[in-house]
């Protein structure tokens, strides 16, 4: 996920702190709000997390880590064992990891930036970084970029219910023009008789500016998220229609829930609260708007939990809202999206995923820029949930 918000600027102003938090959401009949518990790796001060996977009882967390030794950053790949978090060697020394996608507990993939030294004090403009876990080890995947290309960059990637990987990027082509880039990619990644590995490149004009997360949905289709909402048939993207109200809205994450049920988040620049939060629905005939709070908020993920309720997972600037920045809305009792839920000791958060238990896990930075990933555990329908 390339947040609308440079994530290298994010994560520095964080202080490069690290969290994550986990809950098993409650059924609306039996409770209006989740409790959090901190499933924190220890040891990880100097790091941010911007994304969370979760499949079949696989549980992925990926960011940066940044120290005397990392130059700019380091990548992180974190996998939870049930009792903590292990960290696989990375193929890319230096680098950061800003989306993940996992169709499998074999067949995890994520896309960041790699980071190349010019000399001694000095680094490149990074260039697009694609890995692959086979459920051993993770690998580096090189894509079929034309020949000429330079200032290769991923920001998202997706799995569909098929099997197929699909990743979205950009590079500057031999006439110095920017162009989008859209790639399909077999779950193996063998090597094809043209030598490509396995991947087709597919139209990558989208329509949008910019694109922060991909959603692979039913019969193939896909959308992609960024300064707006589009739409890919297998064969071309349409921009989507929103209302007029939004126009100028950025948005950093999305979820189908069915062909019909479709959300995302993101924000609105306001000039009394500087960024409003902003979350959409696809009903199957129209995006609509979802009502939102009147305060200062920015909006990066979704994910439902196992009663279906939405968790919605940010940020904030204002201290009034929240002194430690972290920003979670969910259904209040009249049904309106609320802020009634803190998880303790996160700051910003930037990811959200639901497990097969149920169980929202959110990932992000700790409050005050110290180390800590925070989770939470509460009742679904009148019943308490198994351990974590």
């Amino acid at each position: 996920m390339f947040l609308s918000l440079p994530r290298s600027a994010t994560a520095l102003a964080l202080a490069l702190g690290l969290a994550a938090v986990v809950a098993t959401a409650a059924s609306p009949a039996a409770a209006q709000t989740g409790a959090w518990r901190d499933v924190s790796p220890p040891g990880s001060d100097g790091s941010v997390l911007f994304d969370v996977e979760t499949t079949r009882g696989t549980t992925w967390a990926v960011g940066l880590r940044s120290d005397d030794t990392t130059r700019p950053f380091a990548p992180v790949a974190m996998r939870w064992t049930g009792t903590g978090w292990q960290a696989p060697p990375q193929p890319a020394d230096h680098g950061r990891l800003d989306e993940l996608a996992a169709g499998a507990p074999d067949e995890v993939w994520a896309v960041g930036t790699r980071y190349d030294a010019v000399d001694d004090t000095d680094w490149g403009r990074g260039s697009a970084l694609l890995q692959h876990w086979n459920g051993t080890a993770w690998t580096e995947v090189a894509l079929p970029f034309p020949e000429g290309a330079t200032d290769t960059s991923l920001s998202a990637v997706a799995v569909d219910e098929g099997g197929s990987v699909w990743v979205y990027g950009g590079y500057t082509d031999a006439a110095g023009q920017y162009v989008q880039a859209l790639f399909r990619g077999d779950a193996d990644g063998e090597a094809d008789a043209d030598g490509d590995g396995g991947w087709t490149r597919l139209p990558g004009d989208t329509g949008l500016n910019w694109v922060s997360q991909l959603e692979a949905g039913p019969g193939g289709v896909l959308h992609a998220v960024g300064d707006g909402v589009s739409r890919f048939d297998g064969t071309s993207w349409t921009k989507q229609s929103l209302p007029p109200t939004l126009d100028g809205a950025l948005f950093d994450g999305i979820q189908t829930r069915t062909a019909d049920d479709i959300w995302a988040v993101g924000h609105i620049r306001d000039e009394k609260l500087w960024r409003h939060p902003v979350v959409v629905r696809f009903d199957g005939r129209a995006w609509r708007t979802v009502r939102t709070p009147a305060e200062t908020g920015q909006l990066y993920d979704i994910a439902f939990d196992g009663s279906g309720r939405p968790v919605v997972v940010g940020e904030t600037m204002n201290p009034e809202v929240d002194p430690d920045g972290n920003y979670v809305l969910t259904p209040g009792p009249r049904g309106f999206l609320t802020r009634t839920e803190e998880p303790p000791g996160a700051g910003f958060l930037y990811g959200a995923a639901t497990d097969a238990a149920g169980r929202v896990w959110t990932v992000g930075g700790t409050a005050g820029a110290e180390g800590g990933i925070s989770p939470g555990r509460t009742r679904a329908s009148a019943a308490e949930p198994p351990e974590p």
